[in-house]
């Protein structure tokens, strides 16, 4: 099973770390979490919207990780990303000062940086995109700071591998932009996730495939719902239950395990406050964790076309 990450944030709950480390993000500019996520991806309800701006995680020190000492000097970055903008530098994980700077360079390429070690991998995105069907890609990138070699994965397959040094520079961790808020990425974000260490090409796949980066987190009630999401709802680990397929502590017609799939609050029978409760949302199709499904400025409980196809909804009147 995938290792569990010092960082996994898959923007339900915007800036908020869902692994049991609590690196919580502090967001800077224009950044909303009103889009739907990645479908391929274990979250796929919400996304981070970045449109000029960057989050912060000042728990997360990557010098600290990337060090000359054996076993404290690799990582691998994971995440779901869907770009607007490839042209100049959009960059996706940076430092507060230099230092890294991996994402999407030279008008098209997924790119590595560790300011004055760059390279750009194999496939160019302006090619690639248009041939995707929803526009989201699964980026990958690997360092093994003990032999200096970097990999760069696109969609699961190895798109690019390079001697590398460790970096120039320093600082905690920012997402969306490099240098303390330089080379912004435009676009979508989901699943950000980040190990000090080493993931396999299999694991890689694995996570491209839908598989959640903090699966392997403990569940010591062994009901299938990780210890880290029961605490952060609730005390304890009895009042939600995954092993009941009938719990549902909050009593909004979606069972504890149907509320860990989707991303919602198994405490709240309305997670986003529209008025709408969570199952009601499900069935209607608008997103429980998003007030206004589709950003036109009405609360779905009020909107007649959530859809914005022109047609009415017959099932909120």
């Amino acid at each position: 099973s995938i290792p569990s990450p010092i960082l996994f944030v898959d923007f339900e709950d915007s800036a908020v770390d869902s692994s049991d480390q609590g690196n919580d993000g502090e967001v800077s500019g224009l950044i909303t979490f009103d889009a739907e996520g990645a479908e391929g991806g274990s979250t796929p309800f919400a996304a981070g919207n970045f449109n000029g701006g960057y989050i912060n995680f000042p728990g997360i020190d990557l010098s600290s990780i990337i060090q000359d000492i054996e076993g404290e000097n690799s990582y691998t970055f994971s995440a779901w990303i869907k770009p607007s903008d490839l042209s100049g530098n959009k960059f996706l994980w940076g430092q507060t000062q230099q230092g890294i700077h991996n994402g999407i360079r030279n008008n098209g390429f997924l790119h590595s940086a560790h300011w004055g070690a760059d390279w750009n991998a194999q496939t160019n995105l302006n090619d690639y995109l248009p041939q995707d069907e929803d526009g989201w890609i699964h980026a990958a990138w690997v360092y093994d700071g003990e032999n200096d070699q970097a990999l760069i994965y696109l969609d699961g397959d190895l798109d690019g591998e390079n001697i590398q040094r460790a970096q120039n520079g320093g600082g905690h961790l920012i997402i969306g932009a490099r240098n303390n808020g330089e080379g912004q990425f435009i676009g979508l974000i989901d699943e950000v996730a980040i190990w000090d260490q080493l993931l396999s090409a299999d694991e890689i796949t694995q996570l491209y495939q839908g598989e959640s980066p903090i699966s392997s987190m403990p569940d010591e009630d062994e009901d299938g719902l990780i210890d880290a999401w029961e605490q952060k709802y609730t005390v304890n680990l009895s009042d939600l239950n995954g092993k009941d397929n009938e719990s549902d502590f909050d009593k909004d017609q979606l069972t504890d395990s149907e509320e860990y799939l989707i991303g919602t609050d198994p405490t709240e029978s309305d997670s986003d406050g529209d008025g709408l409760n969570d199952f009601m949302e499900i069935d209607n199709g608008t997103n429980p964790v998003n007030s206004d499904t589709d950003n036109d400025g009405l609360a779905d409980m009020y909107d007649v076309d959530d859809d914005n196809d022109g047609i009415p909804d017959t099932c909120i009147q």
